[in-house]
């Protein structure tokens, strides 16, 4: 049994709204909360090996209203053959997946992969399907854009748990070489909404985050990102560069060297579903490469378990990566310097 005390103890460094909304979690849910919590922990090192994903990212919609230059949906050769057969997961689709995680008591889930989730229209009623099947943390990744007064007001009302900015940039300059198609101003607007909804509501969720995924376009920026991205959000998340081949190694931040301890812990944690059914082991663009199945004929626990999988668990926490995929994402990563 992992007790409310375990789970405490691991949070204690975190920001204080981070740990606070932890414990009302905790509370919320009593015992199965804190076990997810520290099972997605040990998963993490290579010490649990869960029967069921902890996690599952679903892609709504491979559709995005921004063409970001180290995204694959801003390359756009690869945007075009990584394409799935259905633009837009079908609602039946949803349906399947949450309700195979609620049989296997899957704790949370994202409503995104490499898609903006603010085009998919029924958004909410999704958000809220997912609450009502019991998952406890329910995320979404956004670049905040198509963010209107309505919308915050829909998705929080609907339980989202974190809503995730990827904003990569501390002013309109830099963001506007890096966030092709956005508007900074929109985006502050956006963080700026969903904290003055949230307080009207008395409540520690959704957390905020905003995420910097350090390049050479945006690494001078680092740390006023941190400074200024402190005050407006309930945590900060500096990343990784992951450069896709040699499509963006001219974005790999300056005067760093790629990571030669690199650790993959994905499989081990979550299953990605994309909108056509296809399933693949990780979020990275790589792994859009390395296909396991499908929903639509396999259910999710046989690919999870399936003898790929769980080969790849075994030499991933032996640092072994056989196949040219995930060789080369591995000596593709950056680790950020702050």
């Amino acid at each position: 049994m992992v007790t409310q005390d375990l789970l405490l103890e691991h949070i204690d460094s975190w920001p204080a709204r981070q740990k606070k909304a932890e414990q009302e979690q905790t509370e919320r849910y009593g015992p199965r909360y804190a076990q997810y919590r520290q099972q997605y922990e040990l998963a993490g090192r290579f010490e649990y090996e869960p029967a069921f994903p902890l996690y599952l990212m679903l892609e709504q919609t491979y559709l995005c209203n921004l063409r970001c230059p180290m995204c694959i949906q801003g390359l756009p050769v690869e945007r075009v053959q990584f394409t799935p057969n259905e633009p837009r997961m079908s609602w039946e689709l949803f349906q399947r997946i949450v309700l195979e995680g609620e049989e296997q008591a899957c704790p949370s889930i994202a409503l995104h992969v490499n898609d903006e989730p603010l085009l998919v229209k029924d958004l909410p009623e999704r958000i809220a399907f997912t609450i009502e099947h019991g998952f406890m943390d329910v995320f979404m990744t956004t670049n905040g854009v198509l963010f209107t007064e309505d919308k915050v007001r829909q998705v929080i009302d609907a339980g989202v748990t974190h809503i995730l900015f990827s904003v990569d940039a501390a002013t309109k300059e830099t963001y506007d070489k890096i966030r092709i198609g956005g508007d900074y101003e929109k985006v502050l607007n956006a963080i700026e909404m969903v904290r003055r909804y949230r307080e009207s509501r008395n409540s520690t969720l959704p957390l905020i985050r905003a995420s910097f995924v350090q390049s050479s376009l945006n690494q001078h920026e680092t740390a006023s990102f941190i400074e200024k991205f402190s005050e407006l959000v309930d945590y900060v998340e500096i990343q990784g560069f992951t450069h896709y081949y040699d499509k963006t190694t001219h974005l790999v931040p300056q005067g760093v060297g790629s990571v030669t301890d690199f650790t993959c812990n994905e499989p081990w944690r979550k299953l990605i579903v994309r909108a056509d059914g296809t399933v693949a082991p990780c979020c990275s663009f790589y792994g859009y490469e390395i296909v396991l199945g499908n929903v639509l004929t396999s259910p999710l626990i046989k690919l999870f378990n399936s003898r790929r999988m769980k080969m790849m668990r075994s030499d991933f926490r032996q640092g072994i990566y056989r196949s040219r995929v995930c060789e080369s994402c591995s000596q593709s990563f950056y680790k950020p310097v702050v």
